[in-house]
């Protein structure tokens, strides 16, 4: 059973005294606090258990069990040398014990702690005093005095999850949580800010509220908000009070995640019997509303929407300048929207973001995160974002380039003129390196007058050879990386003129991604869609709209005009609906009493002026009706989003929206509905 260093300081010190020792005496051998050696006493009592010894706990502390036993021990203890960590774990280490303290620490305490050398720590605090900044907190050195550190409530908290969110992976949580074990002595000895059974509860309190509310949080967001609750109970126990700006706070009341934070607040507070202050409950409202949920929540084109998909837009058009490839695909898109929306919130209120996977996107990709890292801070300046964040968007991008090799057949005639053994030898590492070279027909050079080259998409030889105008691509049997670097710029040269030229085929051989059901589910929802779009002319905005919604509910597509239509001027006194730039408004909304997707234009007579997304008003002259039923299946809620989005495309399709014909908006609405519906058999569209 794995042990940690506290753990074999304390065990060695049970060991020499036989007598026992008090909680004060234990904590003075560790350095650390009597609280700290309370959390302790739990896995202590499981390591002596495992070397069949007990630990009993009366005023004094005193390890029993068979002499033969406590020297079998103590010999082990003797050859297990203290764990060494690395640079960056003793920092996070320093960090959480800093945090902890309520009084500033000796420098000898804290060498003693992480068995290094006091120069060794000097060095870490550096270090350590560079990551309290970015929350605000100064570390104190000083002579006699000790170390310390300076902050308010708020910042104090935020580093202490922090430091627990870049350490406390979904392993280590469910070992504590449910084993009731660390195998992750840094972990382990980060989680000393709480108590076991404290974060047991909340995370059992949480999970109630998550299967009710949102189910489909990823693990880690999960994890962060079970810390951070956590968090906030011990320290409101200790008295401790967060703050919250004002202005901050009525805004956060405003969000639709604020009943849902309240209910945990509620529930949270039955639990340990404590009262949670309406900053406290702000706070729950800024994790869930940047949590990482498995799909778009609320209305498909929200207001924020529109600025976002025009820097995602932006993003995605410098990443196909700087990779020299086309990345037209709707699920790249949506991916990306549904990542950012929460993500971007996160950055603008400092919140920790963690990658665990940061470090190995780097060395994978090195090359795809530095243009990732580039055109993210083109699009969305001033915004930073932060290394973390940068590596989640490379994985994004380098998905969509996988599937774009995966979605595509290429073809390769081999010409080799050192025998069949060689030629099936470069077959092989052809085969290994392009997986999009799916087949390969090997020929030698004096068979090639059989075949022509033209009908390959790739020619490759390991002579000079080149044949009705086409030279082949030269390489060795062996295939130097040079050479398979050059095969690799052919194939991304056709897969971008097949992206762009050819028309998309849909493949005979889906590995049933999608069911003949839910195909034939998504062709009728969209032929529903494409039925409904008409171009109208009205003579004013508001009544032009009341009227259509009475001509809705005659022909069966809404239940209740009325209610329809006092949802839609609900939604326009909650924010603007004036699309920035572009002469449109759009009107949406989602009930239970719309029977079927409904994507009408209203042709105003006369101007009429609006709020806008963005700043300030919008002077319309064309307002877009998008309503859709309650009840919509992810891929369904995907496409209403993934139309919503076309309104700010192009200068072209903006201007095609604004004032085109009804038969040529619907014309580009039919092949955009192809183009969905076909990348929606082959790949789907991933929500996640």
């Amino acid at each position: 059973m794995h042990m940690t260093a506290r753990e074999r300081v304390l065990l060695q010190a049970l060991l020499a005294n036989e007598q026992g020792l008090t909680l004060q005496e234990l904590a003075d051998v560790a350095s650390v606090s009597v609280r700290t050696i309370q959390r302790d006493l739990p896995s202590l009592a499981k390591v002596a258990a495992n070397h069949q010894l007990s630990l009993h706990r009366g005023h004094f502390l005193v390890l029993e069990g068979a002499s033969t036993y406590k020297l079998a021990l103590k010999e082990k203890l003797q050859t297990i040398n203290a764990g060494d960590f690395t640079s960056d774990e003793r920092v996070g280490l320093l960090l959480a014990l800093l945090l902890d303290a309520n009084e500033p620490v000796k420098l000898f305490a804290l060498a003693k702690e992480l068995n290094v050398t006091p120069a060794t720590v000097g060095s870490d605090l550096t270090k350590a005093a560079e990551w309290l900044e970015q929350f605000g907190i100064k570390l104190i050195r000083k002579r006699g005095y000790g170390i310390a550190v300076k902050g308010t409530e708020t910042n104090i908290r935020q580093a202490m999850s922090a430091i627990l969110s870049e350490n406390l992976t979904e392993e280590a949580f469910y070992e504590a949580v449910y084993a009731g074990q660390m195998q992750n002595e840094v972990a382990s000895r980060l989680l000393h800010f709480v108590d076991l059974e404290t974060i047991r509860l909340v995370q059992s309190t949480i999970q109630r509220v998550k299967e009710k509310h949102f189910d489909d949080m990823a693990d880690q967001s999960f994890i962060a908000l079970v810390v951070h609750a956590t968090l906030a109970i011990e320290r409101i126990k200790q008295g401790e009070q967060i703050r919250m700006d004002a202005g901050q706070l009525e805004a956060l009341h405003k969000e639709d995640s604020l009943p849902v934070a309240q209910e945990l607040a509620e529930a949270l507070a039955q639990t340990f019997q404590i009262t949670i202050p309406e900053a406290e409950i702000g706070y729950l409202v800024m994790h869930l509303r940047g949590a990482r949920i498995g799909h778009i929540q609320g209305e498909p084109f929200e207001q924020s929407n529109a600025e976002l998909a025009g820097r995602l837009k932006q993003f995605i058009a410098g990443m196909e300048q700087d990779l020299s490839v086309s990345l037209a695909e709707p699920s790249l898109f949506q991916g990306l929207l549904a990542h950012l929306k929460p993500a971007l919130y996160r950055v603008r209120q400092g919140m920790k973001i963690h990658n665990p996977l940061l470090e190995k996107v780097k060395a994978d990709y090195a090359a795809l995160f530095a243009v990732t890292a580039k055109q993210a801070s083109k699009a969305f300046a001033p915004l930073k974002l932060p290394e973390a964040e940068i590596g989640f968007l490379t994985l994004h991008f380098g998905a969509a380039l996988e599937r774009r090799k995966r979605s595509v057949s290429l073809s390769a005639l081999v010409v080799c003129s050192s025998g069949i053994g060689s030629a099936k030898m470069l077959a092989s590492r052809i085969r290994q390196e392009f997986p999009e070279i799916s087949s390969i027909t090997n020929a030698s050079l004096f068979d090639l007058d059989k075949y022509d080259p033209a009908n390959f998409d790739l020619f490759i030889s390991t002579v000079k050879v080149e044949t009705n105008n086409r030279q082949a691509l030269r390489v060795s049997p062996m295939l130097t990386a040079d050479e398979a670097s050059l095969i690799k710029a052919n194939i991304d040269e056709l897969l971008n003129e097949q992206t762009i030229t050819a028309a998309p085929t849909i493949r005979t051989n889906v590995e049933e991604k999608r069911s003949f059901a839910d195909i034939k589910r998504m062709a009728s929802f969209i032929d529903s869609f494409l039925q409904s779009v008409r171009l109208v002319a009205v003579d004013e905005l508001l009544a032009g709209i009341r009227v259509y919604c009475d001509i809705l509910e005659e022909e069966g597509a809404l239940s209740e005009a009325k209610q329809v239509y006092d949802a839609l001027l609900a939604r326009e006194r909650l924010g603007g609906i004036g699309i920035p730039g572009t002469g449109l408004a759009l009107f949406h909304t989602r009930l239970n009493e719309i029977k079927r997707p409904v994507f009408v234009f209203l042709d105003l007579k006369t101007e009429a002026q609006v709020a806008s997304m963005a700043d300030g008003n919008e002077r319309i002259k064309r307002a877009i009706l998008m309503l859709a039923p309650e009840a919509l299946a992810e891929q369904e809620l995907a496409f209403m989003s993934f139309v919503s989005i076309l309104l700010i495309g192009s200068d072209d399709e903006t201007a095609l929206f604004y004032q085109g014909r009804e038969r040529e908006i619907t014309q580009f609405l039919e092949q955009k509905c192809r183009e969905f519906m076909i990348s929606y058999i082959n790949e789907g569209v991933d929500q996640s």
